[in-house]
């Protein structure tokens, strides 16, 4: 049984023995009151010891073992209501340590640290299930900020060495950054898709975090810093982004193109006054700036140029940038297989040349010439010969250096083919017969070869064939026969067309072999196109078909039987099993599910529909939000916000995807 709160504050406060406080520190603390308790154990012993305490075992124990255990298992508690609710933390944790860390600057590094430690443990812990007040929490990050360039402005006048200044720069980094996540990110992983942080906080943060890496010896920036940038970049408005676009440097731009979905309004901007001229032009001069960078940023950007919008089935960037970009990659690629032709025929020389030249080579036999050569090093007892650089030195050097170079330009290559494989094929009659080249001389995955050449057809159902009997087919694909294609293909156009699709025996049937085509037995021998067609085909039925609905009457009562609910109930199982849907499909399934199935007056429908829709964005919503922003909240979200608002439809899915706005 833990000691009261007061009990515990009185009996360390009235000791000097080092070993008793880290005794009574040890025992587990329990707290059943924030206001009553957690306060008067925070300002009374937790922070004193980390001010005052000399003793470092008691100072880390409680920096990395008391005070983060305390808070994290608060959280956690579901006897204290008061907890889940997390304003306290802010103002009975966070504050106060910032505040002391101003006012007792020789303790500044410990006690930042043990916000550190604090943030760490509630961001390691997992399901908690907390809310925090917003407007709190943009106060203190806003105050923490402007302590943390205070600080920075302190070490900067303080010259201290590279290495304590870095230190000190990083906690406040990483506190920064979990703070962020603690109090805005609705997870550990996932940013709360309703904030975004102001404009001020994100220039803020940016400037720092550029900054500080200015000042960092590395070429790259440090990874506490990259998870800053990227934390703060999720939780950013697109436009906000946009705006600060023109401040960011190379390095920082690199770390955050990871988060593309951001990008979206101002990509064609983005890669023709920034990304193409550093591909375009020799003499392109920006710090930091280096090929591969850009061609590492234009890869994280492939949803841009090889994902085709729903609402024109075009790609976000413009015709005109992806020409441009293709003869770019074209001529880069070019150059480097003109570089490898020329390595190869040195290579092929240099055999040659020491195959015509064997009979002048000296023979480790010929005695003569050995005692010439131990002549000549009796001659030179001041070791200059062996001091000096020799031919063979510098021929190490050279093809040490012509390694490095070899390497970079494979580095080069398959990235360049990976942007290829995304692009799609170039309609470049040379570009067949140049990769056909560069396979001669370096190794490249045959796949991404089969991947780049490959057309982006979306083929529809053959138009020709035969209707067949639906149990003949139903049984021969369920035999693991499937020799007529057209006919199977032709006859489920007709059947499920809703203009002929009365009868509901034929419908479910109809479905089953739709089942059988795309999940069970015969995924492999139907293309893409032809499963997209397939789904258009059953999506409509998803509409409660009135036909399908009996009125039973006895007497005075009256009841509704719908036939329909089964082959509903079939058509989003099927939906289900096919997940992941590609891209292109949404723009058919989203909008049906939202405005039918939603509604349904059968709550298995309704539930499946909502199960279907969860899975959708969850896998989808980053792309929707990226490159379909404005279908996504017109055609999508608001289709299904009145729905749910009209049926009174229980859903979270409302808030944890919700658009942009203004857009």
């Amino acid at each position: 049984m833990s000691l009261p709160i007061s009990k515990l504050i009185e009996q360390y406060r009235s000791t000097q023995d080092n070993d008793l406080k880290y005794m009574l520190l040890r025992q587990n603390i329990e707290i059943t009151d924030i206001e009553d308790e957690m306060v008067p154990l925070v300002r009374d012993l937790l922070l004193p010891i980390l001010v005052e305490e000399q003793d470092m075992e008691i100072l880390n124990l409680v920096a990395f073992h008391v005070f983060p255990c305390l808070v994290l298992s608060l959280i956690k508690s579901k006897a204290n209501a008061a907890a889940t609710q997390l304003g306290w933390v802010t103002s009975l944790v966070c504050d106060p340590i910032l505040n002391e860390s101003m006012v007792h600057e020789n303790r500044s590094f410990i006690l930042i640290e043990t916000l550190r430690n604090i943030l760490q443990k509630i961001e390691s812990a997992s399901h908690l299930n907390y809310r925090h007040p917003v407007t709190n929490s943009f106060e203190f990050i806003t105050k923490f900020i402007v302590e943390m360039k205070r600080h920075m402005r302190e070490i900067d006048e303080a010259q201290l060495s590279h290495s304590l200044s870095e230190g000190n720069m990083l906690i406040y980094i990483e506190s920064l950054n979990l703070l962020l996540k603690f109090y805005f990110f609705s997870d550990t992983t996932h940013p709360s898709l309703t904030i975004s942080l102001p404009f001020d906080i994100l220039n803020d943060i940016f400037t720092i975090a550029q900054d500080y890496s200015t000042t960092n010896t590395n070429e790259s920036i440090d990874r506490i810093t990259e998870k800053l940038l990227l934390t703060s970049t999720q939780l950013t408005h697109p436009l906000d982004l946009e705006r600060l676009c023109s401040k960011i440097d190379f390095k920082t731009l690199l770390v955050i193109s990871r988060i593309w979905y951001k990008f979206g309004p101002m990509i064609n901007a983005l890669f023709t006054e920034r990304l193409l001229p550093g591909l375009l032009s020799p003499t392109y001069a920006e710090e930091g700036y280096s090929v591969e960078g850009i061609l590492e940023m234009i890869h994280n950007f492939y949803p841009f140029y090889s994902i085709r919008r729903l609402k024109d089935n075009k790609c976000l960037l413009s015709d005109s940038t992806v020409a441009l970009l293709r003869r770019s990659l074209f001529d880069i690629l070019n150059t480097l297989n003109r570089s490898f032709t020329v390595a190869h025929n040195e290579k092929v020389d240099d055999y040659h040349r020491v195959d015509d030249n064997d009979d002048g080579f000296i023979s480790d036999n010929d005695p003569e010439q050995q005692a010439y050569l131990d002549e000549l090093v009796s001659d030179n007892d001041d070791g200059d010969l062996y001091e000096q650089e020799t031919d063979d030195d510098r021929a190490d050097d050279e093809n040490f250096e012509k390694s490095e170079e070899t390497t970079k330009d494979l580095t080069q290559i398959n990235e360049i083919l990976s942007i290829f494989a995304e692009l799609h094929y170039p309609q470049e009659e040379r570009f067949p017969k140049l990769l056909a080249e560069l396979q001669s001389k370096i190794s490249i995955d045959s796949s991404l070869i089969g991947k780049i050449l490959s057309q982006d057809a979306c083929e529809s159902l053959t138009p020709g064939g035969n209707e067949i009997d639906l149990d003949e087919i139903l049984n021969e694909l369920k035999s693991n026969k499937f020799a007529r294609k057209n006919d199977t293909l032709y006859t489920l156009t007709r059947c499920l067309s809703s203009k002929l699709s009365s009868d509901l025996s034929v419908l479910q049937l109809s479905i089953e072999v739709v089942d059988q085509l795309l999940v069970k037995n015969h995924s492999d021998n139907i293309t893409r196109g032809e499963q997209f067609q397939l789904i258009k085909l059953v999506l409509p039925h998803l509409k409660t078909n009135k036909s399908f609905i009996d009125t039973l009457k006895a007497g005075n009562f009256t009841q509704k039987i719908d036939e329909g609910v089964t082959l509903r109930t079939m058509i989003l199982s099927l939906l289900l099993q096919l997940l992941p849907l590609d891209y292109s499909m949404l723009g058919e399934v989203l909008p049906t599910i939202a405005k039918y199935s939603v509604k349904d007056k059968d709550l298995t429908v309704r539930d499946l529909s909502l199960q279907l829709l969860n899975q959708i964005l969850s896998t989808h919503y980053n792309h929707l939000i990226g490159i379909d922003w404005d279908w996504y909240s017109n055609d999508f979200y608001q289709v299904l916000q009145e729905t749910c608002i009209k049926k009174d439809v229980d859903t979270e899915l409302l808030h944890q995807y919700p658009p942009y706005s203004h857009i």
